[in-house]
């Protein structure tokens, strides 16, 4: 039997469903995966947590000057991770996080064509993406999601589409 593709939205982000992400991030990601370096032992401390909520609320939460647009990715009404699109110039950086539990699903994929989507109803002219060599799920994105032209220097991987 078929599964039907789960019902899969974003939802700006805002301080109502900033706590819902906090918790989707700390059962189903490693803290590395979705926030800068923070000393201290392994997992999600207290500082991790604070820090996760202060990087939103100082870039896409901040109150007069928000730096990207931040998403919430649900399945179903329920937070699974996050997406953004970053002004950088002319071009607009998206970037995607899903829960381990959720990858591996199409998640990604309907994400990458949303975040697209929404891309392309701005002045931007050109979407972009940066990953690893190693990450063969995020690469696939940038390349057939995004549709992409795809560079590796070194340690990053970068795609670039244009929008028009």
């Amino acid at each position: 039997m078929n599964e039907l593709p789960p019902s899969v939205t974003l939802e700006e982000l805002s301080e109502e469903n900033l706590r819902p992400l906090l918790d989707a991030a700390v059962a189903d990601a490693d803290p590395f995966e979705v926030i800068a370096a923070v000393d201290g032992p392994p997992g999600w401390t207290p500082q991790r947590r604070h820090a996760f909520v202060e990087f939103h609320r100082g870039r896409a939460l901040h109150p007069t000057r928000p730096s990207e647009r931040t998403f919430v990715v649900t399945v179903d009404g329920e937070a699974i991770g996050a997406a953004r699109l970053e002004p950088r110039g002319n071009d607009l950086e998206a970037g995607i996080w899903i829960g381990r539990s959720h990858r591996g699903r199409g998640i990604g994929s309907i994400v990458t064509a949303q975040l697209r989507r929404l891309a392309a109803e701005t002045v931007a002219c050109r979407i972009t993406a940066t990953t690893t060599p190693g990450n063969i799920a995020a690469r696939r994105l940038i390349d057939t999601g995004l549709r992409a032209r795809v560079h590796v220097d070194g340690d990053a991987v970068t795609g670039i589409s244009d929008l028009t």
